[in-house]
């Protein structure tokens, strides 16, 4: 199947106006589109053809951002010109709720749209999370040594402002169901919230948060995940993990635009988390004279002022891009690759691989660092051959990370290796 069936056959427009989009349906995709039924390595030719790369590049660092389909850019172009036709300073709530309504299941399975607000990012979401919880001085919070600022910095405000604890532990990257004991053995009566990544940004690593969940559970402790590293690249649960608050940003592995992602705050605790930075929308009626403010009965307080709604149409769309391929398929074909690439990387004897030993909780991102060298040094000498890694200087771990998405395949593991066993041998 060549690309242009491939689009064809998901729905889309390309390259041409959308009529009267202003006030009209999104264009929308078969949700039983099987997009090829010859070789499995044809489908994922045909994807990469989506995604605008240059000829010999490699890139690697969708765990930093990830890159965005050319049928959504080219919808985003022509949604963008016939808006400007009519402008309007509000936003379309009903298809602003269609698109919370396909955003949701991302969360998993009895996950409703009005638990769902569209934010901007994780680093927002986080924000929403900390700043509104009735927490005191002296409370604590427990967290990992791997998080990413977007965490940490909220973190530490936290401690300035409101005089928390923050605990820390390293993760137990031999043994991950360990993590789980590790954390109980820190919660005391004074603990409040666990907040830790799902995916961590450092090595991968997926936490056992089902079994996190259930300890949170049963202390009555606020249990919230980063999720900036799972949506798009794997099947999320929140209810089942018992999870009371998870966001993400949507310009990773959801290949949305950026400045789009989501925050869920499960319905019984909307009322504990204060909607902190408020306006219109956030509201369900107010009154000036005498001082009334009645806040929405949804996640939707948690949302305010104008949006640009054209990057969350452009998120709606990408969104549909990875569901028609289906979550599930895209994570084997990732981890077959990442797989591939850690299996390879350890024959070598001259890398340490940073990611968990144990399969079950290792994802489609690796790290590893070479002893002697600097982790910039290896990011630099990879970057000559074409090839964009992350360096992870968090936790002091002077390691390198290599995400694998939809648009990557063996010839790129294959490409990263060599450049790898070059540096090796310099």
């Amino acid at each position: 199947m060549n690309r242009k069936n491939f689009l064809t056959t998901l729905g889309f427009v390309t390259g041409g106006a959308i009529a009267g989009i202003g006030r009209s349906p999104l264009p929308s995709v078969n949700p039983s589109f099987q997009p090829i039924t010859g070789k499995e390595e044809d489908l994922w030719k045909v994807i990469k053809q989506e995604f605008s790369f240059p000829d010999g590049y490699v890139y690697l660092n969708t765990g930093g951002i990830g890159s965005v389909p050319r049928h959504v850019r080219s919808f985003f172009s022509d949604a963008w010109a016939q808006l400007e036709m009519s402008p309007t300073p509000g936003h379309d709530m009903n298809r602003w709720n269609d698109i919370k309504k396909d955003v949701a299941p991302l969360f998993g399975n009895g996950v409703d749209f009005s638990e769902v607000a569209l934010i901007s990012s994780a680093t927002e979401g986080i924000n929403i999370i900390i700043n509104g919880l009735p927490l005191q001085r002296g409370d604590e919070i427990i967290t990992t040594t791997h998080e990413h600022p977007a965490l940490n910095i909220p973190l530490l405000n936290q401690i300035k402002r409101r005089g928390v604890a923050i605990k820390y532990f390293e993760p137990d990257r031999k043994n991950g169901l360990n993590n789980v004991k590790i954390i109980s053995d820190l919660i005391t009566k004074k603990t409040r919230l666990i907040f830790l990544s799902h995916r961590t940004t450092t090595t991968g690593q997926l936490l056992p948060v089902k079994e996190i969940g259930e300890i949170a559970k049963s202390r009555k402790i606020w249990f919230a995940l980063d999720g900036a590293q799972a949506p798009g690249s794997m099947l999320i649960d929140v209810t089942g993990w018992n999870v009371d608050f998870y966001t993400f940003s949507s310009h990773k592995w959801v290949l949305a635009p950026r400045r789009t992602g989501a925050l869920y705050v499960r319905k019984e605790m909307q009322e504990t988390v204060a909607p902190v930075t408020v306006g219109a929308y956030s509201d369900n009626g107010f009154n000036i004279k005498d001082g009334t403010l009645n806040f929405q009965p949804s996640a939707q307080r948690y949302e305010y002022g104008t949006q640009n709604e054209l990057l969350f149409f452009g998120l709606h769309e990408s969104l549909k891009f990875i569901n028609s391929i289906g979550i599930q398929k895209i994570r084997e074909h990732n981890e077959l690759l990442s797989e591939r690439f850690y299996e390879e990387l350890n024959k070598t004897g001259n890398c340490e691989l940073l990611s968990p030993e144990e399969r079950e909780y290792r994802s489609s991102m690796i790290t590893f660092r070479i002893p002697g060298k600097n982790l910039n040094d290896i990011t630099g000498a990879m970057g000559k051959d074409n090839i964009r890694v992350r360096p992870v200087s968090e936790a002091n771990l002077n390691g390198v990370r290599v995400s694998f998405h939809l648009y990557n395949d063996m010839d790129d593991v294959d490409k990263a290796l060599a450049s790898i066993k070059k540096i090796l041998n310099n």
